[in-house]
């Protein structure tokens, strides 16, 4: 812990901002890294996105912010902490997981609402790289597929996905999930379409986007 602490010390000491005794400091047995606006830290990044996200889609309505939100979510690159089992940190590891997931549908909602299907695409399956078993995540995907005229795609992709969970969890899909699959397979016009499309808008959604 000693060298890790000293490691540290000199990589923050060798920023041309870092000023003597700022950024971290012992406390007891504590070692505390302090925020400091020249410090970019992936943990704090996503708590400020999630912050962001979940106070409503009406607050990435700019694209520019839709853009800083989306860099800090590819930022996230799987359990924090993976390997240590720590209380304190599986707490923390759940809780930066269920911030990142619960953003990523927002804006994965929202991305499609737009029309942004190819993003929108993009994104829920970087979300689905670390929660592949999330269903809810998984009916967006399958409707942006549809919604992108990537009908082929999309049942392929459930077709992969109900033989995953069946091998590893033996169980079958949840009726919302079979239900989109049939929607995607009757879709023939506009009407199917936008039906279709109305399943993204969330309860946040129901008065900014009208279909």
């Amino acid at each position: 812990m000693n060298s890790a602490v000293w490691r540290l010390r000199k990589l923050l000491a060798s920023s041309p901002e870092c000023q003597d005794g700022h950024g971290l400091r012992t406390v007891g047995p504590e070692t505390i890294l302090e925020k400091t606006p020249w410090l970019d830290v992936d943990t704090w990044a996503l708590l400020h996105a999630a912050r962001s996200t979940l106070s409503g889609p009406e607050a990435q309505s700019e694209p520019s912010r839709m853009k800083e939100v989306l860099a800090v979510l590819y930022r996230y690159e799987g359990p924090f902490l993976d390997g240590e089992d720590a209380e304190w940190i599986l707490e923390e590891r759940e809780r930066l997981h269920s911030l990142f997931i619960q953003s990523a549908l927002i804006m994965v909602r929202h991305l499609g609402l737009c029309n942004y299907y190819q993003d929108a695409i993009r994104l829920a399956r970087h979300a689905l790289r670390f929660d592949p078993y999330r269903e809810e995540l998984v009916r967006h995907l399958l409707t942006l597929l549809a919604l992108d005229e990537r009908r082929i795609d999309a049942i392929r992709y459930y077709d992969h996905w109900i033989g995953l969970i069946r091998k590893e969890l033996g169980i079958s899909p949840l009726p919302a999930t079979r239900a989109i699959i049939e929607e995607i397979k009757n879709l023939h016009n506009a009407e199917n379409a936008q039906r279709l499309r109305a399943r993204l808008i969330g309860r946040d959604e129901k008065q900014i986007f009208a279909i």
